[in-house]
């Protein structure tokens, strides 16, 4: 008789008991009008005058073609460069004028990371082809890529289901346009004409309005074509689908008012034709009115009628329960459909946005921690093998949110009760697999892969990194800014009787910067003096090198590429009480 390792044996067991409780062979679907949504990203340029062409279904966001006299403009550039190289062979069918001038309308990945598929940073630098933003691009871009890059980057890729494969993603789309696919990482070029309220510039022959209406981004650009009528509004209308007023990935808040005025700014062009860099053109300008009239209609309601009922004092899970858009906006199809956006998130996203964390129960000022109150309430339900019980038979009644919610609690207490982690992940494939939302559906999914143990959420953040740190940003980020973001990367606990500073002194930018640690406190200085402990003098091309992670600051110092005062082991010592970006496992779902 051959004896097993107890280890062993528990754990065979475990994954035994969790195939005869949980798992009952849930076979991969798409919700019907979510499959039909589909067809509406089919690969396609779109003619909508003589002048302007939009490329629908390479990238998630449109790339648009304005044809000058000498030249073409480009709205958007397209997620990746090997896409947007699809795109530029297609626009060669219509047009072989060069590139002069490339809008990005704001400073979401999906609308600049193919820049280098359409034009060369040489180009730029030459002249030959100009990039307009507005003024807060670069900021916006930079605050994003490095303060929250790990997180975001995880969470990105658990919105738009970067880790599914196979039936889970066959027929489906990005609820704004096709499935984002594509080569990595990420290229960009920095902005070289800025924009603030209005520019109006004649480009190539071409006469344009270029306007800032904060909508979806903060930093929004749309485009007017006077002497056409055409509107290119970019992203202020998201596309074929309900706003999304708040993104599962995280984002600031988006406020719907100013939301629904930059819309109303739009609307008093009376335009002839609606572009929008997600989804099909719109011709004809009652039926683009109409197309405004009723986003910003739908915008307005959720934020009214929410804010009405806060003022009743509801929280916002009762909010989520109680604001339901009418039917006749709830039926426009596709724009107030929610593919994408869904009104539940929304008026969570306001609550926050308007009062913040705390909903009135002083309950929920010093609350038990997660894991204790879990414990309890298991105790209460009269141990582990009731609330599993329980689970089993919500999920057999088809109570798929209940039997999720009641694992959680075994889980909390145990993240590798992997009976629990079953139950709650089938349930989230009953879940996923019912969704018309797109971020429901991929989030729902994702992480039932991470429950069954099928994701490593660090590879995971790896990859992500192609997209929100890709080199080409790198280059161009401001290197106070990346030290800066060390202050939070602190291990204070390690630090509390630590008083040390570093300074980094860049010998090709005449610039100098410093950070003291002092007692579990990371202060970040700009032209800190020469009282620092230790410097250490570099060049921004070796330092762009560092924040990659293809060197590191002790390699470069041996080789010689940075120079150190100061004592190498006190370097070490002060380096070691950092935390490394994207070194730790990220887990959204096992607590």
């Amino acid at each position: 008789m051959i004896k097993l390792p107890g280890c062993v044996f528990v754990t065979f067991l475990t994954c035994l008991l969790g195939q005869a409780y949980a798992i009952d062979s849930v076979e991969p679907s798409i919700h019907p009008e979510l499959r039909e949504h589909t067809d509406h990203f089919a690969k396609k340029v779109y003619e909508v005058t003589d002048r302007v062409y939009s490329a629908v279904g390479w990238n998630v966001a449109n790339i648009v073609m304005i044809v000058g006299d000498d030249g073409l403009i480009m709205v958007d550039a397209g997620l990746s460069p090997q896409t947007s190289r699809e795109v530029l062979a297609e626009i060669r069918k219509i047009s072989e004028k060069p590139i002069v001038a490339v809008i990005y309308s704001h400073f979401h990945h999906d609308h600049i990371d193919g820049i280098k598929g359409l034009v060369s940073a040489e180009q730029v630098e030459a002249g030959k082809t100009h990039i307009y933003a507005h003024r807060s691009l670069m900021q916006y871009l930079v605050d994003e890529s490095a303060l929250l890059g790990p997180i975001l980057g995880v969470r990105t890729g658990y919105t738009f289901g970067f880790f599914l494969e196979g039936e889970d993603i066959e027929g489906m789309n990005s609820g704004i346009g096709p499935l984002a696919t594509g080569g990595r990482p990420g290229s960009f070029i920095a902005p070289t004409r800025l924009v603030d309220d209005m520019l109006k510039v004649t480009i190539a022959g071409v006469d344009l309005e270029i306007i800032h209406v904060p909508s979806e981004a903060p930093d929004e650009l749309a485009v007017y074509l006077p002497d056409s009528r055409v509107l290119i509004d970019t992203e202020v209308i998201q596309g074929p689908t309900f706003p999304n007023v708040y993104t599962l990935r995280g984002t600031k808040f988006r406020q719907p008012m100013p939301w629904v005025r930059s819309i109303d700014r739009l609307r008093r062009l009376k335009a002839a034709y609606l572009v929008p860099t997600h989804g099909r053109p719109v011709a004809g300008e009652d039926k683009v009115d109409e197309v405004l009239r009723m986003t910003r209609d739908g915008i307005q309601y959720v934020h009214d009628q929410t804010v009405r009922y806060m003022n009743k004092g509801l929280t916002p899970d009762e909010l989520a329960q109680q604001v339901k858009l009418p039917p006749h906006l709830f039926e426009y199809a596709p724009y107030l459909r929610q593919y994408y956006g869904t009104v539940k998130q929304a008026v969570r996203q306001i609550y926050a946005g308007y009062l913040g964390w705390y909903e009135g129960d002083p309950v929920a000022l010093d609350p038990l921690p997660p894991v204790e109150k879990a414990g309890r309430l298991i105790g209460l339900m009269g141990g582990g093998e009731n609330v599993m019980e329980a689970a089993r038979n919500a999920y057999k009644d088809q109570d798929y949110q209940w039997a999720a919610e009641l694992a959680s609690y075994l889980i909390r207490v145990d993240a590798d009760n992997m009976e629990a982690r079953n139950v709650k992940a089938s349930a989230f494939r009953r879940l996923g697999y019912t969704s018309m939302n797109i971020n429901w559906r991929n989030w729902y999914l994702t992480s039932a892969l991470e429950l069954e143990g099928r994701l490593d959420t660090l590879e995971t953040a790896k990859k992500m990194a192609d997209i929100f740190t890709p080199p080409d940003i790198l280059a161009e980020m401001p290197v106070d800014v990346s030290i800066n973001t060390w202050t939070t990367r602190l291990k204070a606990e390690e630090t509390l009787s630590v008083n040390r500073s570093l300074g980094f002194e860049f010998t090709d930018l005449d610039e100098t910067y410093g950070l003291t640690i002092r007692r579990g406190v990371c202060q970040f200085d700009a032209n800190p003096g020469k009282d620092m402990d230790m410097v250490l003098s570099m060049t921004k091309p070796v330092f762009n090198e560092v924040v990659s992670g293809s060197t590191t600051i002790e390699e470069a110092v041996v080789e010689g590429r940075i120079k150190l005062t100061g004592n190498p082991d006190e370097l070490k010592r002060f380096l070691g009480y950092f935390e490394t970006p994207g070194a730790d496992r990220i887990s959204l779902t096992l607590h």
